[in-house]
């Protein structure tokens, strides 16, 4: 019996082969075909958001808003299906890209774009100066908690000088820069925070910064609790241990005197005195 030649073979190999790829391939697709049959359709629903990043107090514009289409059952409460909804609607807080619009964090109907629409209706907005240092070295963004100290170091607290928290959980609106101008010297460029107030804390803030130096503590936004506080006076970062002290003193120069140091309750009575004055003010 003739052999066949080895060319034959492999044709053959080949034939067969590709045979099994096919009808394999055919098998497959008829298995997900079946599968996509058995799974339910997932509802798609448009939803407005973000084309590019919007910054709180922003009127919306059309431009700035496009359609994405979302799960239905994972569409988030609030969202809008057109945008024609939301324009001219001003934004409460900041948007990224990509981020639904949400009825949530928009102003109230009819709200004007700027510093308005951020505000509480009951609330005011009240702008005070501060420097690089007391205005937590440039880390202020709009949506922070602070509390202000005020440190006051005329009139009765001349000699010694107080500090005490005067508001406290204050919301920021807004970090900016302001122009000051004074007679004889070079206009200079001064720091400014906006706060979000009541109208009585609006009062309290305005004597603080014209009777004293105000500086801003930064708060975690979790921790909404107010301390009490009695403020702390100069002496009592300094003061040694307490009791009655006489002592002789030459002055430095070679004469002796007798320097009587009144005993410790005079000396509280006094700074609970002065300590209740300022929180009368504050």
């Amino acid at each position: 019996m003739r052999r066949l030649p080895s060319w034959f073979w492999l044709i053959l190999a080949l034939v067969f082969g590709t045979t099994a790829t096919v009808m394999a391939l055919g098998w497959l697709k008829g298995q997900s075909q079946q599968q996509a049959q058995k799974q339910p359709a997932i509802k798609l629903r448009p939803v407005v958001v973000a084309a590019k990043d919007i910054e709180a107090a922003q009127s919306l514009a059309p431009e700035q808003v496009v359609i994405r289409h979302w799960p239905q059952e994972s569409c988030p409460p609030g969202s809008f299906t057109r945008p024609e909804e939301v324009a001219g609607r001003v934004a409460a807080s900041q948007f990224k890209a990509g981020e639904p619009i949400l009825e949530v964090k928009l102003a109230p109907q009819g709200a004007m774009a700027g510093l308005t629409a951020l505000l509480d209706p009951e609330k005011r907005a009240m702008t005070v100066k501060v420097d690089e240092a007391s205005g937590v070295a440039g880390f202020l963004a709009p949506g922070n908690r602070v509390d202000v100290v005020v440190t006051i170091d005329k009139g009765d607290f001349n000699k010694d000088p107080v500090s005490k928290i005067a508001l406290q959980n204050l919301k920021v609106l807004g970090t900016g820069q302001s122009i000051e101008r004074r007679p004889g010297d070079k206009p200079q460029v001064v720091p400014t925070v906006t706060l979000e107030v009541t109208p009585e804390e609006g009062e309290r803030l305005a004597l603080a910064a014209r009777e004293g130096h105000v500086s801003l503590a930064l708060r975690n936004h979790l921790n909404q609790e107010a301390v009490p506080t009695s403020g702390v006076k100069t002496t009592h970062l300094v003061a040694g241990p307490a009791g009655l002290k006489g002592v002789l003193s030459g002055g430095g120069n070679g004469q002796t005197g007798v320097e009587v140091i009144r005993g410790p309750y005079y000396r509280k009575k006094k700074e609970e005195k002065l300590l209740e004055k300022l929180t009368q003010q504050f």
